[in-house]
């Protein structure tokens, strides 16, 4: 395994990847201010893959907290047998290998919680393609938070893409940090990474599965929705969890990535201090 390295083509900086491919970065490449979401597009995702890169480079310890954002949820479960981890699994798994994603929202903090957030827009689904399969009620709810499904079609990074650059800069199987990984009922946005990361449907069996997200994802993955089982009183979704927390939204809205993502995590802290 080779290093990530800075090193210079015509003049210009390029960043070099795990697999030796020079990655074109602006000069200066300013990290994101703290607290702001930084919002991704194909037109600027290799400098946001520069900045995280500039970050976990240091090394030590950080977190990573991510969101998705999907179609809706097409097949619905039996609640009570979602205690059992196989039938979890296959709901999961129908509806992610069925749907394509919209936004990953990516936070990530040190131990000093210097706290960053891009939110990366995809072109994948299409809302004009028929076998683009989707929930009508849950597009109008994207669209009242601000989602612009045309501009996804046309400015969104393919995800693809996103696999190569993550690969890149050594955000994936802890090779340059140790990574926790936390999210918010976080099987389906393991279950949405991974299908990006391989670049194929979710597996049918389980062990498979679990043996894939463990070499990209590790052993350190926290679920808010699983701490807040010590905590009769907290109940419901992400935003009113965070209320009854004392936690403000302090950027972006509801049912956007980067904001889920950046208060998830933070939920998570307070969670974790309590």
């Amino acid at each position: 395994m080779s290093a990530v390295s800075l090193t210079s083509c015509a003049g210009h900086k390029s960043l070099l990847g795990y697999n030796g491919v020079l990655l074109p970065m602006h000069d200066p490449d300013p990290l994101p201010i703290p607290g702001v979401i930084y919002p991704v597009w194909k037109s600027n995702f290799v400098p946001a893959f520069s900045q995280i890169w500039k970050l976990i480079s240091q090394g030590g310890r950080w977190f990573a907290s991510i969101d998705t954002e999907f179609p809706g949820t097409i097949y619905d479960c039996d609640k009570g047998r979602l205690h059992d981890p196989l039938y979890k699994y296959m709901m999961m798994k129908k509806n992610v290998n069925d749907t394509n994603i919209i936004q990953l929202g990516l936070t990530l903090a040190d131990l000093n919680q210097n706290i960053y957030t891009w939110e990366f827009n995809f072109s994948d689904f299409d809302i004009d393609r028929e076998d683009h399969k989707h929930i009508k009620r849950s597009i109008e709810l994207l669209k009242r938070h601000g989602i612009d499904f045309w501009r996804n079609k046309e400015d969104g990074i393919p995800s693809h893409e996103f696999a190569r650059m993550c690969r890149e800069v050594g955000l994936l199987e802890n090779r340059l940090v140790e990574l926790t990984w936390v999210g918010f009922q976080i099987s389906s946005d393991l279950g949405y990474f991974t299908k990006i990361l391989t670049g194929q449907k979710l597996p049918d069996d389980f062990e498979e599965y679990k043996k894939a997200e463990r070499i990209y994802f590790g052993d350190r993955v926290c679920d808010v929705k699983d701490m807040m089982n010590s905590f009769p009183t907290l109940k419901g979704g992400l935003t009113k969890v965070a209320e009854k927390l004392g936690i403000a939204r302090v950027a972006g809205k509801s049912h956007q990535a980067g904001s889920d993502s950046l208060l998830t995590y933070l939920s998570f802290i307070k969670l974790s201090s309590m």
